[in-house]
């Protein structure tokens, strides 16, 4: 008899979610658009997107094309810590922990505004002033 275990997502599924959300919205698809091109219910892109349920590598892999970004894409800014083992002195990652953590600073709502907001700015001129102006404000 095989038993099932109910296993929580972990920072980086919670993460791989988050980049998979932002880049829908970054290119302006709705739920229902990505549902329909990789051929699942838009409850699944829910809850994808708030890692009620693991992404499989097969999905990830037609999320990035869909999404036209590399697969890594999902799992930028991860280092190769994951979770600390018990045998690990830990705080030689605390570098790590911060760059994983970087995500987690602004909140995704706000984000997803900037997103939305910036996705409408056509002229790329412009786009660029706006990036150099975040950068410049980031240093105060």
């Amino acid at each position: 008899m095989a038993t099932s275990i109910k296993v929580k997502a972990d920072s980086v599924d919670l993460y791989v979610s988050k980049r998979l959300k932002m880049r829908r919205i970054m290119l302006g698809l709705s739920q229902k658009n990505l549902a329909e091109a990789v051929d699942v219910s838009i409850q699944q892109i829910q809850k994808y997107e708030k890692s009620t349920n693991r992404i499989s590598s097969g999905k990830l892999y037609s999320f990035a094309n869909l999404l036209q970004v590399p697969v890594n894409y999902f799992f930028e800014k991860i280092s190769s810590y994951t979770e600390p083992r018990d045998n690990i002195n830990t705080s030689i990652f605390a570098e790590d922990q911060e760059i994983f953590q970087l995500g987690d600073t602004v909140p995704e709502k706000e984000l997803i505004n900037l997103i939305k907001a910036f996705n409408e700015v056509k002229d790329l001129q412009i786009r660029k002033k706006i990036i150099d102006l975040v950068k410049s404000l980031k240093k105060t």
